[in-house]
């Protein structure tokens, strides 16, 4: 049981979540109260915003912060290893622990996160979508692009030999396809909202907790994770690190293909009144320029190159389809 998900999942980038060390002002460490969360839980645990290349790699020294000293890998701007031969594989293999990246459609990700920004007390948006979305597209709102996000961790997939389909070992379910002895899961938001069981098996195969009896799987944990259980429990998910403005619930809708209407229905000289299904509008043509732009397609098959890539390489396609 948990008052808050941030309680046992704080933020990593957060200030607040770390302390001077008692040895030394230069290190930090854990806050105690994250260290004591963490230590009630028996792992330690981090939501984060963070690109690929800004992440810790090394294990911690003496409770202090990991250090990410790589200097190699992928970026938004390098679509493919920085040498000639394959020495870059397995140079960014993380020592500090596993990682889990969760995708999205950028259209609904940019729909939500104006819904988000405009509706927080501090440092509210006030200006209009179609604004929102040239400044998003142009990497002016907090983050950066979404796209150099996308590519970078795309990078570190390519740099751990990253294939989802090698064996594994679950819960005596064979619907599972995630695999234990990698660093990375890719997961997508579309996969988990048609198929949450199958993307949560993989989550327990990845971080070897196939000691979960099935019947507290299928009775406690999986009705839990679905959105309206969620949307009922909002005290436990609402982020707390700023306030909200007219009642504004964090977890405003739970679905796919709310940004795409989103689009359609304002284009530059359209208050509202909508498109027809299937009929373009100017801040669609917009996004798929940027993306085209931004040849976001070729750096992402370029570094996901060869078959063994091939399902996770269609997943970061994916997320720019409309």
């Amino acid at each position: 049981a948990y008052n808050h998900v941030s309680d046992y999942a704080p933020f990593f980038e957060i200030d607040a979540h770390w302390q001077s060390s008692p040895s030394t002002n230069s290190t930090k460490v854990l806050a105690d109260s994250v260290r004591e969360n963490h230590d009630r839980l028996g792992r330690r645990v981090f939501n984060t915003h963070l690109r690929w290349d800004m992440l810790p790699k090394r294990r911690e020294v003496d409770g202090s912060t990991p250090q990410n000293d790589d200097k190699e890998g992928y970026d938004a701007d390098n679509t493919g290893p920085s040498d000639d031969n394959d020495s870059h594989i397995h140079k960014q293999r993380p020592q500090c622990g596993k990682f889990i990246y969760v995708t999205r459609n950028q259209i609904d990700v940019v729909a939500s996160f104006y819904h988000h920004l405009s509706n927080q007390i501090e440092g509210t948006y006030t200006d209009t979508f179609e604004t929102f979305l040239r400044d998003w597209m142009d990497g002016k709102i907090p983050f950066g692009s979404s796209l150099h996000h996308l590519i970078g961790f795309a990078g570190g997939f390519a740099d751990n030999l990253y294939d989802t389909s090698r064996g594994h070992d679950d819960i005596g379910d064979d619907e599972s396809t995630g695999v234990t002895d990698q660093p990375l899961l890719l997961l997508s938001y579309e996969k988990m909202k048609s198929n949450l069981r199958t993307e949560v098996l993989r989550i327990i195969s990845f971080l070897n907790l196939t000691h979960i009896p099935s019947h507290v799987l299928e009775e406690e944990i999986l009705p839990s994770f679905g959105f309206s259980s969620m949307k009922n429990n909002i005290e436990k998910f609402q982020p707390k690190s700023v306030g909200w403005l007219n009642g504004f619930q964090f977890l405003r809708k739970g679905v796919t293909g709310d940004g795409r209407r989103l689009l359609l229905n304002r284009s530059t000289n359209d208050s509202g009144g909508g498109k027809e299904e299937g009929e373009s509008s100017e801040l669609m043509v917009a996004y798929n320029d940027w993306v085209e732009r931004e040849e976001y397609r070729s750096k992402i098959s370029n570094v996901l190159k060869g078959d063994c890539y091939e399902d996770c390489r269609e997943v970061f396609l994916s997320v720019v389809e409309k």
